[in-house]
C-alpha cells in the first residue's frame, strides 16, 4: 500500500513538470508573437548592407490602420507542441491520447492567436518631388507629421518605409 505522502510527492513532481513545461511553451509562443514589428526603424539582419533607393516627399495625410501579421507556422506549432506536452500528462491508456490531441489542438489555436495578434499602425500618405502620392503602413515609430519632410525607402525586396528628413 503506497503512504499518502508518496501520492502527494508524486502529485508535486507532476505539478513542476506542468509549470516548467508551461513556462517553456508561454515563453516561446509570447516570443514567436513578438517578432512582428512594422517598425520604419528596424532592419532584419539580411538588408544590412543592402542598397535601396530613397525619395523625398512631405506627408500630406495620415491615419491610424490595424497591422496584422500574417499566419504564423511557428505560433501555431510552438503553441501544438506545448498543448501536447501539457495534455500528455493527464488520463492513461485512451484518455491519454484523447488530453494530448486536445492539447495540441488548442495549443496550436492559442499559439497562432497569441502570434498573429494585430498592432497599431499609420497609414501615411506622402506626396513625393515628382509629384507622385504614395501610400506605406508602418509602426507609429517614429513618429511623423503631416507637412513634414520624410525620406521614402525603397528596399530591393519590394518593401519601404518612411523616415523623418
Amino acid at each position: 500500500m503506497v503512504r499518502w505522502h508518496e501520492n502527494v510527492r508524486i502529485w508535486i513532481a507532476k505539478m513542476m513538470k506542468f509549470g516548467r513545461i508551461l513556462s517553456v511553451t508561454l515563453s516561446a509562443v509570447l516570443l514567436a508573437g513578438c517578432g512582428s514589428d512594422f517598425s520604419g526603424n528596424r532592419y532584419e539582419q539580411s538588408q544590412v548592407g543592402e542598397v535601396s533607393q530613397t525619395s523625398k516627399g512631405v506627408v500630406i495625410s495620415q491615419r491610424r490602420v490595424e497591422l496584422k501579421p500574417d499566419s504564423s507556422t511557428a505560433g501555431t506549432a510552438l503553441g501544438a507542441v506545448g498543448g501536447g506536452l501539457l495534455g500528455s500528462m493527464f488520463g492513461g491508456g485512451n484518455a491519454k491520447i484523447l488530453t494530448t490531441t486536445a492539447g495540441a489542438v488548442a495549443g496550436g489555436v492559442a499559439g497562432n492567436a497569441i502570434a498573429t495578434r494585430a498592432q497599431d499602425g499609420i497609414e501615411y500618405t506622402v506626396k513625393l518631388e515628382n509629384g507622385a502620392i504614395v501610400t506605406i503602413a508602418q509602426d507609429p515609430t517614429p513618429a511623423i507629421a503631416n507637412g513634414q519632410k520624410v525620406y521614402i525607402i525603397h528596399s530591393q525586396r519590394g518593401r519601404s518605409r518612411i523616415v523623418p528628413q
